[in-house]
């Protein structure tokens, strides 16, 4: 269950490429480790494991991570702890100039790949190391944050000159840079204006478990007391082997307590000294679960740190993990805990013994939960939110100016795609000016419903014909694009497009249907795209008697819904099955609607003689076809047994055969739906194929008719049979509903279905789904 206060900042919906400084399967986990995993939950993350800044060594440790790293480097990102990993293969000999441009290249390739094959556009750019300076131009990131929790330069086996020159470069390149240290803080603050002094913080819930009353960890138990424990990596780069030695002589009724792997990146670790004492016990690693076992069978936590530069760029983790479960805190006078009163530090082995034992002396349950309690606000989830609060200030650009909106039909109403891309088009506009770009098909010009929405400019892009046109029709083929849609990609459309993009005054750009999508999937691999799906095609294509040409069209919109940054689709059926195709795509609900505040509902007939239902739609699509022939050959041969006077009259495009039969009535295309509403008894949608949410249908609502409608066409709308309309399949049902609509038993139906339209389907509440975030 999340427990966070609505009102707490969090970084949600993000995606984000870590760089760090360790392996992700390590025995210790660190900062990276624990932020990454935690931000893994409402974000998608590719955490990128270290690039082997330290010189390798011939060492068994070193020689099994690199054997490990290449096997790992060829199989790509890989997943776990709710994230995606990679091993990427660079060379780990950073001061030698020809393998750092090696590097340069084989970085960048090998996370933009990954990037690629998970999908993600425009991330974060975490890094914890500066050499992820090389994967700025690639990744085109929203933000570049720098979390600096070491002096990495420090560590023996660094070319130190190398690292601080990059780090130089990349700080300042940084839109945030965030240091665990004071005087990691201070030396970022010579190249940044914008750092936060971000301490290592703890799991405060997990380890305040260490005061409940439960098992003791069965090595800890075993030893006498008092236990004063230390709990980390045994490596003699940050350890005062000495000063450990020294307190061990000097108390030798304590048991000194080292848990922890011996030597993670200090392969040649030499721990003999320890070994060598009685009352230290190498104790070996524990899983971080285990560590409150460990704590509470421990009577004072021990920081015995050496003083070096690297260390005094430290603040340790197991500072807050050691009070979280309410133990007293002695450590070595590191500068980092000069600001946590509840650490006691000393300069030496005799001043560190006199600490423990009054430590020890003054001790009391009560103390410890006043530490424990002092502990709880630094935790994680603390942390995270202040960070999150840094990221989101540092990321706010100044507001885009204008969207782009991308489609392939000249924009002129007449049929439900059109009708579904003009409510977008006004909602969209009355956020920010639109530019609308599209290629002339369907109609010579834009019609006055598009040219006279306010804030709206219309670009004409006229594609290449011949040649052009071809190269670009078999780029899209050998993209995957199915033959059906690739005949419609311009490259004209595309290059026009990504300039506006590159506009720093440019907000989103949203393609509107699979063919302006497909033009654009090269510009959906470097910024942020959204795909206006007017269905999940592949929900339904399948069900037509011809494909059209549409073969891999699953493998097509997989590739679309995983690139595009948001999908929107236009039903819960459709988001359901966009989710089953492409679990990691991100999908909004964005529902059909037409403009119900212009439509008039049509006054309640008292009587209409003879009674007429009514079909719009555009015939031109298969699936209306065969719905008007169900209805004509299956359903009105049943209502006419009842009612023999009872008529049918279509309306839309597509209408090229005479009726045969005197009581219907063929229409075609009219400009003005409302005459036709007001001479009908009721409105009728009789699908039996397609998907998405019929606008007719919407339309019908909103004019206040009684509808009668399928299973299949009312599946996409929050509507409910006997409530908003009644919902009928099969010959014999449907026309026994639309016997009692033509009778007038349903007129409460079309009033309920106009509230219906207003609250969900108008263009008043689109605005509130897709206006600017």
């Amino acid at each position: 269950m999340d427990n966070t206060p609505h009102n707490t900042p969090r970084l949600r919906g993000r995606d984000i490429v870590c760089v760090g400084f360790a392996d992700w399967d390590t025995d210790l986990w660190t900062n990276q480790h624990h932020l990454m995993s935690r931000l893994a939950v409402e974000n998608r993350v590719l955490f990128v494991e270290s690039l082997g800044l330290r010189r390798p060594q011939l060492a068994g440790r070193d020689l099994r991570r690199i054997l490990r790293r290449l096997r790992s480097g060829l199989r790509g990102p890989r997943a776990a702890d709710g994230l995606n990993v990679l091993s990427p293969l660079v060379l780990p000999l950073h001061s030698n100039r020809l393998v750092r441009a090696i590097n340069a290249r084989l970085l960048p390739a090998l996370v933009a790949r990954a990037a690629r094959k998970l999908g993600l556009v425009e991330p974060i750019l975490w890094a914890y190391v500066p050499q992820a300076e090389a994967l700025i131009d690639v990744l085109s990131p929203t933000a570049i944050v720098y979390h600096c929790v070491d002096d990495i330069a420090a560590q023996p086996g660094i070319d130190a000159d190398s690292f601080r020159a990059a780090e130089q470069r990349f700080v300042a390149r940084a839109d945030l840079v965030l240091a665990s240290a004071p005087t990691l803080a201070e030396r970022m603050r010579g190249s940044s204006e914008n750092v936060l002094y971000a301490p290592n913080v703890a799991d405060t819930d997990l380890f305040a478990t260490a005061l409940d009353d439960a098992p003791l960890d069965a090595g800890m138990a075993g030893l006498p007391s008092p236990r004063v424990v230390f709990c980390g990596a045994i490596v003699t780069t940050k350890l005062d082997l000495d000063l450990i030695v020294s307190l061990a002589r000097a108390r030798r009724d304590w048991s000194i307590c080292l848990v922890g792997p011996i030597g993670p990146g200090d392969p040649r670790a030499d721990v003999s000294s320890l070994d060598a004492e009685p009352n230290v016990h190498l104790l070996g690693a524990r899983s971080y679960r285990q560590l409150p076992d460990v704590l509470r069978a421990a009577d004072v936590g021990l920081i015995p740190y050496a003083r070096n530069p690297l260390t005094d760029g430290i603040f340790p983790m197991k500072v807050y993990e050691y009070l979280a479960a309410g133990l007293p805190v002695v450590a070595s006078d590191l500068p980092s805990l000069a600001d946590v009163p509840q650490v006691e530090r000393a300069a030496d082995a005799a001043e560190m013994a006199r600490l423990i034992e009054r430590a020890l002396a003054s001790d009391t349950r009560e103390r410890r939960l006043e530490r424990s309690r002092a502990a709880a606000a630094h935790s994680w989830e603390q942390r995270l939110a202040e960070i999150a609060a840094a990221v989101d200030a540092a990321t706010k650009r100044s507001e885009p100016r204008w969207d782009v909106f991308v489609t392939t039909h000249t924009p002129v109403l007449g049929s439900g795609r059109a009708l579904r891309t003009y409510g977008l088009v006004r909602a969209l506009a009355v956020g920010r000016p639109l530019k609308l770009l599209y290629v002339r098909f369907g109609a010579d010009a834009p019609g006055a419903a598009f040219t006279g929405i306010a804030g709206v400019q219309l670009h004409e892009l006229l594609p290449s014909r011949g040649l052009g046109r071809l190269l670009a029709y078999a780029r899209a083929r050998l993209a995957g694009t199915p033959h059906d849609f690739a005949r419609g990609v311009s490259g004209e459309l595309a290059a026009s497009v990504a300039a506006l993009a590159r506009d720093p005054d440019c907000g989103r750009v949203i393609a509107d249907g699979p063919v302006a999508a497909a033009a654009l999937l090269g510009l959906a691999r470097k910024r942020a795209l959204v795909y206006n799906a007017h269905n999940l095609e592949s929900a339904f294509r399948h069900e037509l008697a011809s494909d059209g040409g549409l073969r891999g069209l699953r493998s097509f919109e997989r590739k679309l819904l995983a690139l595009a940054s948001e999908s929107w689709m236009v039903s819960d059926a459709d988001v359901q099955a966009a989710r089953e195709l492409c679990p990691r795509a991100t999908l909004r609900l964005v529902p059909n609607v037409v403009d119900v505040a212009a439509i008039a509902p049509v006054p309640a007939p008292e009587s209409v003689r003879p009674p007429r239902a009514l079909f719009v739609a555009d015939f031109s699509y298969e699936p209306n076809r065969n719905a008007l022939r169900f209805l004509l050959e299956e359903v009105m041969p049943r209502v006419w047994q009842e009612l023999p006077d009872a008529q049918v009259t279509a309306v839309g495009r597509g209408l090229d055969e005479a009726p045969a039969d005197e009581r219907v009535q063929t229409l075609g295309f009219v400009e003005d739906l409302g005459d036709a509403y007001r001479h009908a008894s009721c409105a009728v949608v009789p699908l039996l194929q397609g998907g998405g949410s019929p606008l007719k249908l919407v339309e019908a609502l909103a004019y206040g008719l009684p509808v009668v409608a399928t299973t299949r066409a009312a599946a996409g709308l929050a509507v409910h049979d006997g409530e908003h309309c009644l919902i009928a399949d099969g010959a014999d049902r449907f026309a026994a509903a639309l016997a009692r609509a033509l009778r007038g038993e349903l007129v409460a139906l079309g009033a309920a279905g106009r509230r219906l339209a207003e609250e969900r389907y108008s263009i008043e509440a689109l605005v509130s789904l897709v206006g600017p975030q």
